[in-house]
């Protein structure tokens, strides 16, 4: 009997049965018996971002050729949600195109958080936990989601190549502003970071360090890496600006704080020599855009290397391609270091990645006679390269030019769709009363 006509017969079934219940009938379910088994043809996912498809298929448990009941993609899915990489995960299965076997469909929806992981004062080399705790991870890298799951298995990894005796324990610590880390170490107290003190600075005073440091430092649980941590998201960035980008922290030494509850960090820095900068150069753009974003960035070799300077002339970077469309746009700075003339190069990698476009625009809390005014001065037309600064400057211009009397609140909302890169825009008014002669808004600034 073919799988369609089984269905249809399991289908009815449960219709029947459904009808005295008044309950919305569910999707028949293949069962083991007679000839409604059937093989599983095809299976796909949906809804990853991060994780490869053949690393869920993998963890699912599920195999093409095999034959299948529902509780298998239950099994499924509880093993991809005790996983804790998920959100959510749904299975469905329907008829294949051959209707010899199943179709199947794992949804997922990715834990979006995910945090890098340390070790700290355990008796086993890094390399080794690490192996040990990949050996067990399938789907998983070097960025975790901190839910209690992942780290219970984490923990459970680590103790066996720890042994019995040392407990262990795993948090979420931060390490800088907006910065975290999943630190694996024993679960002993620790004392808190209470004062600190540099020596070896001379570009930078020792008040100026103290106050970028301590933002973030005191108060923390002392650890060196942490420490470290911090010292290389504060502190380096400090000398960056300098041209001094090979400074080092040679040596951190805790003693306890003699005023204070908790520990006092020792910091001896070597600022090491002033570098220049050197040329400039642009990678994933083509000669002509790199031709532009030269003018944009406006750098210049000169005395010294200030990567302050760097980091802005990224942002003019993102604002100038925003402005095409481009909402998505990322970069990096990548240094080549002439330790012998003190010159470092910079090539600014851009990734302006897919260009999004004005898709509808909805106007909402205007009458019918004022409402195709604002739609006609309206210039960004669907398939247009979407310019994220126009709906609000448009809004802002019908203010200041007096279009409407008793004009309350205004705002733009948009919705962007990220598969098919379209923004659609919706204009709120309130209050808004139309003048006998109304003024028509430019173009809102959108000029070059």
């Amino acid at each position: 009997m073919r799988l369609a006509s089984i269905l249809v017969l399991i289908f009815a079934a449960a219709a029947a049965g459904q009808q005295k219940k008044k309950t919305t009938p569910t999707a028949p379910e293949p069962t083991t018996s007679g000839p409604t088994v059937f093989p599983l043809e095809s299976l796909k996912v949906q809804g990853n971002q991060r994780i490869s498809s053949e690393k869920i298929i993998e963890v699912s448990g599920l195999k093409i050729g095999a034959t299948v009941i529902r509780g298998d993609f239950d099994s499924a899915r509880d093993r991809l949600l005790a996983t804790g990489a998920f959100e959510s995960v749904g299975c469905a299965f329907k008829p294949s195109l051959s209707n010899q076997g199943y179709a199947g469909t794992i949804e997922v929806v990715e834990v979006e958080q995910l945090y890098p992981y340390r070790f700290e004062d355990l008796p086993v080399p890094e390399d080794q936990l690490r192996a040990a705790v990949r050996q067990q991870e399938r789907l998983l890298g070097d960025q975790i989601p901190g839910t209690q799951e992942v780290l219970n298995r984490y923990l459970a990894a680590i103790q066996k190549v720890v042994g019995p005796d040392l407990k262990l324990t795993a948090k979420l610590t931060t390490i800088a502003e907006s910065e975290y880390v999943i630190l694996f170490r024993p679960d002993t107290p620790r004392s808190r970071v209470a004062e600190v003190q540099f020596s070896g600075n001379e570009v930078i005073p020792s008040a100026a360090l103290q106050r970028a440091f301590g933002e973030v430092a005191f108060g923390t649980t002392y650890s060196e890496p942490t420490i470290r941590a911090m010292l290389d998201a504060g502190i380096r960035p400090l000398y960056d600006a300098r041209g001094r980008i090979r400074v080092a922290f040679t040596s951190i030494q805790p003693e306890p704080a003699k005023e204070y509850d908790g520990v006092l960090v020792k910091v001896t820095i070597n600022e090491g020599p002033s570098y220049s900068l050197g040329a400039v150069q642009f990678a994933g753009v083509s000669a002509s855009d790199a031709a532009e974003l030269k003018r944009v960035a406006n750098l210049e070799p000169n005395d010294v290397a200030n990567f302050d300077d760097v980091k802005a002339a990224l942002e003019r970077i993102y604002t100038r391609f925003r402005t095409k469309g481009y909402l998505r746009v990322s970069g990096r700075a990548d240094r080549d270091v002439d330790d012998k003339a003190h010159r470092v190069n910079v090539t600014l990698a851009i990734d302006p990645g897919a260009q999004f476009h004005m898709g509808k625009l909805e106007i909402a809390g205007l009458d019918i006679l004022s409402e195709p005014h604002i739609r006609k001065a309206w210039s960004l037309q669907p398939g247009a390269a979407f310019e994220p600064q126009y709906p609000d400057t448009f809004l802002k211009e019908l203010r200041d030019q007096g279009v409407f009397d008793n004009l309350g609140k205004t705002r733009a909302e948009t919705n962007v769709d990220e598969k098919s890169h379209v923004v659609d825009v919706t204009l709120y008014f309130a209050g808004a009363g139309p003048k006998e002669e109304k003024k028509r808004p430019g173009r809102g600034g959108r000029g070059g």
